[in-house]
């Protein structure tokens, strides 16, 4: 610290500066400042952005090449996050819808989103969340299960089915991710995960 002073005592030795004390006016600049800083509305507004629901869309979309999911995660003051998974294992068009809704749920949570909605165009997932499905594939009661723990850390979600034509940017951005087009594709984030949301081990 003392040679990074010394250093700024050099370059600002140039200049005639005088340092006056200004002891009078402390007292009006703070006053100033609580007045000008509306404490009271900026949390009323955080409280009312606190309890309004993220939107998460979210797809996923397999090829007999390649497998791929897009999320978009929208808080409740606008800010928008899009997101392209590209998998590096092979996954079938229900796994990747999983594999979609999952990492937007983990996305919504390390972001400390408390109420979601959710919006896919996956009958088959929406229905098996909500139990009107039953399943008797054993890697997708596994995908349920991880799901259905997800979940409980929001204080309130709702899942929704749409149309593709609802959810056409998510359905582009999962068509995108299981291409082979390049990574840097700003300001969509791409992740290639290389291995699956669950627990590959306990099923076999």
């Amino acid at each position: 610290m003392t040679g990074r002073l010394a250093a700024w005592t050099i370059e600002l030795s140039q200049f005639y500066i005088e340092y006056k004390p200004r002891t009078a006016i402390k007292a009006q600049v703070l006053s100033d400042f609580v007045a000008e800083c509306q404490f009271q509305a900026k949390a009323q507004s955080f409280d009312e952005n606190h309890l309004r629901p993220w939107l998460l869309f979210v797809d996923g979309s397999s090829t007999a090449d390649s497998a791929g999911a897009g999320i978009i995660l929208i808080s409740p003051g606008g800010f928008k996050v899009q997101q392209a998974l590209k998998f590096e294992f092979p996954a079938t068009n229900n796994v990747a819808k999983y594999e979609a809704l999952i990492a937007g749920l983990r996305l919504a949570t390390d972001l400390e989103a408390e109420i979601i909605d959710i919006f896919g165009d996956s009958q088959l997932v929406s229905k098996q969340i909500s139990g009107e499905f039953k399943i008797h594939n054993e890697k997708m009661t596994q995908y349920l299960a991880k799901t259905q723990e997800l979940l409980k850390k929001f204080s309130s979600w709702k899942l929704s089915n749409v149309d593709r034509e609802e959810n056409q940017w998510a359905d582009c951005l999962a068509k995108l991710a299981s291409s082979n087009l390049p990574s840097n594709l700003n300001p969509v984030y791409v992740d290639v995960p290389a291995t699956p949301a669950i627990d590959e081990f306990s099923i076999n």
